[in-house]
């Protein structure tokens, strides 16, 4: 893999995370293994398309994997990503970005 290839990802995956909302969504999709956008839009009280944005970041950054059945998109989390799952710990203890902003 080329050095500009693997920044681009870095950036992307750094830039999913940076959104408290989805990192609630990652620690939902924790809990709750798979989600359809309606209960995503359901548990966040957001709107369905801010919810669609949120999930394009995330999903164009490698962490989650999509499926539809019928006219619903269920999503899950990518637990075949290094980066997520070096991460999840934290996510998954239910740390602020600030905290996880003063390990780093």
């Amino acid at each position: 893999m080329q050095a500009g290839t693997k920044g681009a990802e870095l950036v992307k995956f750094f830039f999913a995370l940076s959104e408290p909302i989805r990192l609630e969504i990652i620690r939902a999709l924790l809990s709750a293994k798979e989600l359809c956008v309606c209960q995503i839009v359901q548990a966040f009280g957001l709107s369905q398309p801010k919810v669609s944005f949120h999930m394009r970041v995330l999903r164009e950054a490698d962490l989650v994997l999509w499926k539809r059945r019928g006219r619903w998109v269920y999503y899950r989390l990518n637990l075949e990503n290094p980066m997520l799952r070096a991460v999840l710990p934290f996510i998954e203890e239910g740390m602020e970005v600030s905290k996880i902003q003063k390990i780093a």
